[in-house]
């Protein structure tokens, strides 16, 4: 399967000032309450809904809830057809493939954090989670002592029927900063990505 070049189609997350509530940018379709708790006249920030970015049968349905803690469900308009994440910000980029799949890029960047989950959804309409950095994590570097993420992700490139992402881990033990790469191909028997990982410099200290 060969992958088009990602493409943003939107951005929704969480406010931290003009009223508060979320932020739903570039969506073609949002059905959604704004949030009034601290200001009524807010009309930037929601509290509730659901929202679409991208059109036919390309589009992607999140579900969104300021009020409870992992309230974003991406996939389907049918909330059970969806995946779950509690990040509070999300850039959304979709890539079409020759195979009957779309795959969606959440690049998800707070403060000093920088993540991706991306999702798919397959010629039977079934949204599937394919790769969560934050899993990566901890099954390749483990979780921070400090209960932080110690790895972060960026610069990720497409070529051909492969995903390819940088990586920077912190080692608060032995005071290291690992850099390297995350390659996922993607398997056209298994209709899956395989995942491999590169060493490229460490070095000492922060």
């Amino acid at each position: 399967m060969q992958f088009s070049q990602p493409v943003e189609i939107g951005g929704i997350g969480v406010m931290q000032a003009s009223g508060g509530g979320i932020y739903v940018d570039g969506a073609d379709y949002n059905n959604g309450k704004f949030y009034t708790k601290y200001r009524k006249d807010n009309t930037r920030g929601y509290e509730e809904g659901i929202a679409g970015f991208g059109k036919g049968k390309d589009i992607i349905y999140v579900h969104y809830d300021y009020n409870v803690y992992e309230g974003f469900y991406f996939g389907g308009k049918d909330k059970n057809n969806t995946i779950k994440d509690d990040f509070p910000c999300y850039d959304i980029y979709k890539m079409n493939t020759n195979e009957n799949i779309t795959i969606y890029i959440l690049s998800k960047i707070y403060g000093p954090e920088f993540d991706y989950l991306i999702i798919g959804k397959r010629a039977d309409g079934k949204f599937v989670k394919y790769i969560d950095t934050r899993e990566i994590t901890k099954r390749y570097f483990g979780w921070d002592i400090y209960g932080a993420s110690p790895a972060i992700y960026a610069d990720l490139s497409v070529q051909g029927d492969t995903l390819v992402m940088k990586y920077n881990y912190r080692n608060r033990v032995n005071r290291t900063i690992t850099e390297g790469r995350f390659i996922f191909k993607w398997d056209d028997k298994a209709q899956w990505f395989s995942v491999d990982k590169t060493v490229d410099h460490v070095r000492n200290g922060y």
